[in-house]
């Protein structure tokens, strides 16, 4: 009996044992998720809809750019009782995200798709942050380029010059430079994520990696030119910009909000194709002042050379006028502005930022509204004489209001000059 006894015991033993076995895919299906890296995949993206580009423009910060410059996370989670904007970055402050390339430089990622453009690499930070099993009170937010701290000759430089505490709701200041050459464009990035949300690509390869298109903070201005429609041109004359000058109350600072939800703008109201753009939240904005402490007005000189820093040169644009040049080496000049052309087609505006085949912009702080006046000095030639005049065109004595000035937006100023003596 003692010996059956043992034995029954032992038995019973080995068959939990063996039933421990067993379950052993069942323990982990019920076991905590485990932790899930937080990683980044990160381009440009440009909200127009007819002129989304990987390339972006010169003078505009892309996908190309943000490889070399990496860009700065704001991230934290907070409880349920808080005000969800209200955050303190307590998961990530100005965390630097950068890129490392694998391969060959110039290979892209499936070059054939959407991800044209982008390259061969990954994103990566130290030291490693983990998604919050929870998102209902998840924020991230970005900017690039990157800005290391402390800032150098804060009270001087332009661009980027400050940023939030990590004991304050997140912020970038900027402040705009008045040489053309060395402005700083800026980028950002939002998300909040709702209760329902789950962890980016959560039961996939890819699980973890939150894919952010970067959008522009700043208002772009682009100008055009031509001659007011019906103006005859007469055979061997061509009318050539020598200088474009804007006149007008701009801030000079401003600070961009990475926590506030970005203001939905919607795009031609009332058309068929209609849609919605996410302008960034400002504030904070200042402007220069006079003796007295009055706002004053800022100039900004468009002329016909590249070597000034008080100008955005034009040497490069259809529309610009050599000093020196003879008539045949000049460039093709204004054209006659033709409303009627179909969409798509050369309506005979011309851009007098361009550099080639890419267009420049004036980068502008977003502000609540802004009026400009605009003078515009044009040279004459033909193939036989040479003369200079001096136009301020009626669409130019009003002063033109923007209203607002939004970021993430580029603006067209449409100049047709009239009354020339041809």
């Amino acid at each position: 009996m003692k010996r059956l006894k043992i034995y029954g015991m032992m038995m019973l033993g080995a068959m939990l044992w063996m039933t421990s076995c067993s379950s052993e895919d069942a323990t982990k299906e019920v076991a905590p998720q485990e932790a899930i890296a937080i990683s980044f995949g990160c381009s440009y993206e440009d909200d127009e809809e007819e002129n989304i580009t990987r390339a972006g423009h010169q003078g505009v910060m892309n996908t190309e750019d943000l490889y070399a410059t990496g860009f700065g996370v704001m991230a934290s989670v907070t409880a349920g009782d808080e005000d969800p904007y209200d955050n303190k970055p307590n998961m990530m402050y100005n965390q630097e995200v950068s890129f490392t390339f694998v391969g060959d430089l110039e290979e892209l990622i499936d070059p054939d798709n959407s991800e044209l453009g982008v390259k061969k690499g990954y994103w990566s930070y130290q030291p490693v942050k983990y998604w919050p099993t929870d998102l209902a009170h998840c924020y991230i937010s970005a900017y690039a380029p990157y800005q290391a701290l402390p800032i150098a000759d804060a009270e001087t430089t332009t661009g980027i010059y400050g940023l939030s505490t990590n004991s304050e709701v997140p912020y970038v200041d900027y402040r705009r430079c008045d040489n053309p050459e060395e402005v700083v464009d800026l980028l950002w990035y939002y998300e909040r994520f709702a209760a329902n949300d789950k962890i980016p690509g959560l039961g996939t390869s890819k699980a973890g990696i939150l894919n952010m298109k970067m959008r522009h903070a700043l208002a772009r201005l682009e100008i055009k030119v031509a001659l007011k429609e019906g103006t005859v041109l007469p055979s061997g004359t061509k009318v050539l910009i020598e200088k474009i000058t804007l006149t007008g109350k701009m801030a000079k600072t401003g600070r961009l909000s990475l926590c506030s939800p970005p203001i939905p703008v919607i795009e031609n109201e009332g058309k068929a194709d209609q849609w919605t753009r996410l302008c960034p939240v400002w504030s904070n904005q200042t402007y220069d002042k006079n003796g007295s402490g009055v706002d004053t007005e800022r100039i900004i000189k468009i002329k016909n050379e590249d070597n000034d820093p008080e100008s955005y040169g034009i040497i490069d644009s259809q529309v610009r006028y050599i000093p020196g040049m003879p008539y045949l080496w000049q460039p093709e000049g204004l054209k006659v502005y033709n409303p009627s052309a179909p969409k798509g087609t050369d309506n005979g505006l011309r851009n007098a930022l361009s550099t080639g085949d890419r267009t420049g912009y004036i980068y502008l702080i977003p502000q609540d509204d802004l009026e400009l006046t605009v003078k515009v000095k044009y040279h004459k030639m033909t193939s036989g004489s040479d003369q200079t005049g001096v136009k301020t065109t009626k669409e130019t004595e009003t002063p033109i209001t923007i209203s607002p000035l939004y970021g993430n937006k580029p603006y067209s100023l449409n100049l047709t000059l009239s009354n020339i003596d041809l």
